[in-house]
C-alpha cells in the first residue's frame, strides 16, 4: 500500500475543492493556485501551497541513479547541469576525474537516464528510451541507437557476454543481438493476462524492488534464461475513469481483491540453444507467490528462486538443476504471523559459489547469515536488536541492500544499530562478524560499493540538511563530496523540530516528533494536527530530510504551523524500522494496536501545558487515511477533526498480498474484517471528516471513498469531499496544491488556527 509513483498521470487538471455534505453546512473554499492559509504568529507573508510544490522549493536536485562499473571504480550517476537539465555523468574514484558522458538534450527519444546499467565488461552503458534502447560508449560517450520495433520495452538486462540484451515487450521475453539488431522472441503467449518476465500490478506494488524490474535472470554461461510467468486469467478487472475526454474513457487494472483469485505464478527456464522452455518445480506448501528475484550459482549449475505460501508464513529458497530438471529446498523460513517477503533478497554468492550470504528476519531483526551452498548454516554474521535496512525506497541500488567486496571478506550495508531514527553504513567481516561503522554524521546514510571494492558512494541527510553525496574509501575515509542537493529555494518558517520518546501503554518506547511554529509561545495553548501513516513497511519519524519521502512533511509543517498549529508524529506498533516483534501486534486487526500507541502519544501531549487537548485533529493518506477514519470512529472524544485521504475504508476491498499478509482473508478472520469495515461503522463519527481521493486511483480504489460518502449521506452525517481529477494514488501538481490548501483550510475551520 506504499504510495509509490507507479503511474504517470495522463493529464493534470486544476482541482477545485468541492464540498459535499449530507446535512448541509459550510463548504471548503476553492483551492486555486493563489490559495493562502490563515496566518498565525509564524510569518508576515505566509507561503502558499502553490509555492511549496514548485521544483526546487524544498530542495534542489542532486546526484541520483547510481551505478558502479562492474569491475572498477567508475561511477555513473544522474545530476543536473547549472541550467537544471539532467545529464548522465561519470566519476572515476581512482583519479577523481569527472565528466558529462551524455547530455540527452541534444538527442531524440525521451531517454531514461536513471535506467543506466553497465555492460558486463564495463565498456558501455545501456539506457532505455521511448523508441527502443541506447548504447553509450563508456570511454567516448558516443551513443548508438538500438531500435526495437513496437511498444516500449521493460525488464532490460545484458546477457553475460554483453553481446545481447534480454527485454520484455507486450509481455513476451525477447533478446536482441547488439551487433546487428537481430531479435529472437523467446515466449509467444504474452497477452493482457499473461506476463512473461514482467510484473502485473499486485506483484509490482507489493513484491517488487523497483518498477518494471526484470523478473528473469541469465545463467552465467548465457545458456539459460529463467523467468517468472504470471497468468491473470482468473484475476478480477477493476475500472478507473478519465473524465477529461468526451465521452470519458475507462481503463482497467487486473487487481486481485483480498480472498479472490491471485495470478497463477510459475517459473520457466528457456534453453537459449534450443528455444525450449521447461517448467521449474515449486514447493507443494509454498507455491502461491514467487518472488521476482532470481539468481544463479557462479558455475551456472543451479538457478535459485524463492516461493511462498498464501498466508505468508512459509518462504522457501529453492535451487533448480537444469541438467537433471530437479529442484531442492535450500532454506525454509517460517513465521506464525507473517514473513516480510518484500524485504528479502536473492542469495549473495561468495567467491566460486560454494558459500552464500542470506538475509533473514528469523531472529526478529533482519540480519546476515552465511550458508554452504547445500543449505548448511555456517554462522550468523550479524546479530543484535537492530536491523539491516533492505526496502527499495531506502537503499541506493534497488535489490542491492548488501554489497560484498571481490575478495569475499567484507559485507557492506546500512543498519539501525545506532538508533531506529538513523541509518549508518557498516561493514561486517564475514569470517568473524566483526562490525565497523563507516559513516560519520548522525542521520540517514545509504551506500553502494564500487565494483573493485575500494570505494563507496554514501548519500546522507538529516532532518535539517538536504542530501549530500560523498565518495568514501572502503574503510570509511572520506574522499570528497560528489554533489549536494541545493537547500530550499523558499524562505521556510523557522520551525522547531524535536524528537521525543514516549512510553506505550505496555512500557515500550515509541519515537515521536513535535514541530513547533516559528514564534512559539509556551504560555499559549495550541491546537495540534497529528500527521500519521501508522501502517507497515514505512517509517515517518526519522532523522532524515523530509522532502525525500512520500509524506509531504515539510509542506504540511509549513502550512500547519503558519496557521497556528503544532504538528505531531509518532511511529506506532506495526511500522517499519524497529524489527519484526514491533510489527506483529497489528496482526489480525489493522488499526487497533496502532491507535492504542497513538493514544499514548496523545496522553503525552496532554501533559504539555501549551497543548490544547480539546483541539486535536488527524491527517493521514493511504493507510494513514484509514487510521484517521478508524480513530474518528473509535476515539471520537479524542480527535475533533480528520483528513481521510485515499483511504481503504474496508479492507475487504484491498489487494490480496498486502491485506492477507496482516489480516488473512475474511473467511479466516471475519472478526478482524468486521472491525475494520469503517463504512458500516460510520454512525460512530462525531467529527466532520474531510475526504480526499484521486479519481484515477488504481491502488486504493475510489470505491472506498464513494461507498463511505454514500453511507454518510444515508445516515445524515456531515462531511467534506475533495476529488482530485486525473490523479492516482500519488498526489502532485495541481492536485497536491488542492489537497494541501483544502486540508489547511479544513483544520483552520474545524480546530481554529490561533493559539489561545
Amino acid at each position: 500500500m506504499r504510495s509509490t509513483f507507479t503511474r504517470t498521470a495522463l493529464a493534470i487538471a486544476a482541482a477545485a475543492a468541492v464540498a459535499v455534505s449530507a446535512a448541509g453546512g459550510s463548504a471548503i473554499r476553492g483551492a486555486a493556485s493563489g490559495a493562502t492559509v490563515a496566518s498565525g504568529p509564524a510569518s508576515p507573508t505566509p507561503i502558499t501551497p502553490r509555492e511549496l510544490v514548485q521544483p526546487g522549493a524544498l530542495m534542489g536536485e542532486g546526484p541520483s541513479g547510481f551505478a558502479w562499473d562492474p569491475k572498477g571504480a567508475v561511477l555513473a550517476y544522474v545530476a543536473p547541469t547549472a541550467d537544471g537539465d539532467d545529464v548522465l555523468r561519470t566519476y572515476d574514484a581512482a583519479t577523481g576525474a569527472r565528466r558529462i558522458l551524455l547530455d540527452p538534450g541534444a538527442n531524440p527519444g525521451a531517454i531514461d537516464l536513471t535506467s543506466a546499467q553497465w555492460s558486463p565488461k564495463g565498456d558501455s552503458i545501456l539506457l532505455t528510451a521511448g523508441d527502443g534502447l541506447r548504447l553509450v560508449d563508456a570511454r567516448t560517450g558516443a551513443m548508438t541507437a538500438v531500435p526495437v520495433a513496437g511498444d516500449a520495452v521493460t525488464a532490460v538486462g545484458f546477457a553475460p557476454s554483453g553481446g545481447s540484451v534480454a527485454y520484455v515487450q507486450d509481455n513476451d521475453l525477447r533478446t536482441i543481438r547488439l551487433s546487428d539488431g537481430a531479435v529472437t522472441r523467446l515466449t509467444t503467449d504474452g497477452s493482457a493476462t499473461v506476463f512473461n518476465g514482467n510484473l502485473d500490478w499486485v506483484y509490482n506494488e507489493e513484491l517488487a524492488t523497483r518498477s518494471a524490474q526484470p523478473a528473469c535472470a541469465w545463467s552465467p554461461d548465457g545458456r539459460y534464461l529463467i523467468h517468472l510467468r504470471l497468468d491473470e486469467a482468473a484475476v478480477e478487472n477493476h475500472p478507473t475513469t478519465d473524465y477529461q475526454p468526451v465521452p470519458p474513457t475507462v481503463s482497467w487494472t487486473l487487481y486481485p481483491v483480498v480472498g479472490t483469485a491471485n495470478p497463477t505464478a510459475t517459473v520457466q527456464a528457456i534453453d537459449l540453444a534450443t528455444g525450449t522452455s521447461t517448467p521449474v518445480p515449486l514447493p507443494d506448501d509454498a507455491d502461491e507467490y514467487v518472488m521476482p528475484l532470481f539468481t544463479w550459482s557462479p558455475d551456472a549449475r543451479e538457478a535459485f528462486y524463492m516461493a511462498e505460501d498464501r498466508d505468508h508464513t512459509v518462504l522457501e529458497l529453492r535451487a533448480w538443476d537444469p541438467a537433471t530438471g530437479t529442484a531442492r529446498t535450500v532454506i525454509r523460513e517460517t513465521d506464525p504471523k507473517w514473513i516480510n517477503e518484500n524485504s528479502y533478497v536473492a542469495p549473495i554468492f561468495l567467491g566460486n559459489g560454494d558459500r552464500f550470504l542470506w538475509l533473514s528476519e528469523r531472529s526478529g531483526f533482519m540480519h546476515l547469515y552465511l550458508y554452504e551452498r547445500d543449505g548448511t548454516l555456517v554462522r550468523q554474521v550479524t546479530a543484535g536488536d537492530w536491523m539491516i535496512d533492505t526496502p527499495a525506497w531506502n537503499v541506493l541500488v534497488p535489490g542491492r541492500p548488501v554489497f560484498v567486496d571481490p575478495a569475499g571478506d567484507w559485507a557492506y550495508f546500512s543498519a539501525t544499530k545506532e538508533s531506529p531514527l538513523q541509518r549508518q553504513v557498516y561493514r561486517a567481516e564475514i569470517a568473524t562478524g566483526r562490525l565497523e561503522r563507516l559513516s560519520k554524521d548522525a542521520g540517514f546514510h545509504f551506500g553502494a560499493l564500487s565494483g573493485d571494492g575500494r570505494f563507496l558512494v554514501d548519500q546522507w541527510s538529516d532532518v535539517t540538511t538536504t542530501p549530500v553525496t560523498w565518495i568514501v574509501k572502503a574503510d570509511g575515509t572520506q574522499v570528497e563530496v560528489l554533489g549536494r542537493s541545493a537547500p530550499p529555494a523558499l524562505d521556510l518558517p523557522d520551525v522547531t523540530r524535536e524528537f521525543v520518546t514516549v512510553k506505550a501503554h505496555d512500557g515500550t518506547d515509541l519515537y515521536a516528533q513535535i514541530v513547533l511554529p516559528q514564534g512559539f509561545d509556551p504560555m499559549k495553548r495550541y491546537p495540534v494536527v497529528v500527521h500519521w501513516y501508522g501502517g507497515p513497511t514505512l517509517q515517518m519519524v526519522s532523522d532524515r530530510y523530509g522532502a525525500t519521502n512520500i509524506f509531504n512533511m515539510i509542506e504540511r509543517d509549513t502550512l500547519y504551523t503558519q496557521a497556528g498549529f503544532i504538528v505531531w508524529r509518532l511511529d506506532n506498533r506495526g511500522m517499519f524500522g524497529r524489527g519484526h516483534a514491533f510489527e506483529t501486534p497489528i496482526f489480525g486487526e489493522l488499526g487497533k494496536a496502532a491507535l492504542d500507541d497513538q493514544l499514548a502519544g496523545i496522553e503525552y501531549l496532554r501533559t504539555l501545558r501549551y497543548v490544547d487537548a480539546s483541539r486535536i485533529g488527524t491527517d493521514g493518506k493511504s493507510f494513514g487515511g484509514f487510521l484517521t477514519l478508524y480513530a474518528l470512529e473509535n476515539a471520537p472524544t479524542v480527535f475533533t477533526a480528520g483528513v481521510v485521504a485515499s483511504a481503504p475504508s474496508n479492507w475487504a476491498w484491498y489487494d490480496t498480498i498486502y491485506t492477507e499478509r496482516y489480516m488473512r482473508t475474511p473467511a479466516k478472520n471475519p472478526q478482524g474484517f468486521a472491525a475494520t469495515d469503517l463504512v458500516s461503522r460510520a454512525s460512530r463519527l462525531v467529527a466532520r471528516p474531510l475526504i480526499i481521493h484521486g479519481l484515477d486511483d488504481n491502488n486504493v480504489h475510489l470505491q472506498n471513498s464513494v461507498n463511505l460518502v454514500q453511507q454518510l449521506e444515508a445516515i445524515d452525517k456531515p462531511f467534506d469531499f475533495l476529488p482530485l481529477p486525473n490523479l492516482d494514488h500519488s498526489y502532485h501538481g495541481d492536485g497536491l496544491v488542492a489537497a494541501l490548501a483544502a486540508s489547511t483550510d479544513y483544520f483552520t475551520r474545524e480546530l481554529g488556527g490561533a493559539a489561545r
